[in-house]
């Protein structure tokens, strides 16, 4: 017997949801942005690092418990045709999101050694959670994304 699960998601409308991914998205990336000006042990940064990763965190764990994550990770079975077609678009543009971020991790790495800019085995070890993390819950808030933007064209 199949159950629906949707109602144990919380049920965030699509403005929250993309909120909280832009949220997640600059606490997780902008935190990581931190750790390279932090070669001074000054405590406000070190606060202010961790709050901002804090904030990341929590953000994506809201995301990933939405009801647009579970249309972005549900079975074939549980969703119609038309949310099909939206996660796999989702998924795609995920796959894009990825891309553009290793481009860039490489290009900083590239050009960031003629400027004196490090990467270290704990720098990369904290980009690749973020990247995870990223993956794993950027589908849902992309779906919302791409939602919210489908319903204001048929509103017009």
């Amino acid at each position: 017997m199949k159950t629906n699960t949707r109602f144990s998601y919380m049920n965030l409308s699509l403005r929250t949801v993309r909120g909280l991914f832009v949220t997640m998205l600059v606490g997780l990336w902008g935190s990581l942005l931190m750790k390279f000006g932090l070669e001074s042990e000054d405590p406000v940064l070190l606060i202010c690092f961790g709050v901002l990763l804090l904030i990341g965190i929590g953000a994506g764990g809201l995301l990933f418990l939405s009801s647009s994550s579970f249309i972005a990770h549900a079975p074939e079975g549980q969703i119609d045709e038309r949310e099909l077609a939206e996660r796999n678009r989702a998924y795609f543009d995920t796959v894009k999101l990825i891309a553009l971020v290793i481009l860039v991790a490489g290009l900083v790495t590239s050009f960031g050694e003629r400027v004196g800019l490090r990467v270290t085995l704990p720098i990369m070890e904290n980009f690749l959670m973020r990247l995870f993390l990223t993956t794993i819950v950027a589908p849902a808030g992309l779906l919302a994304w791409r939602q919210q933007t489908v319903e204001n064209n048929t509103e017009e």
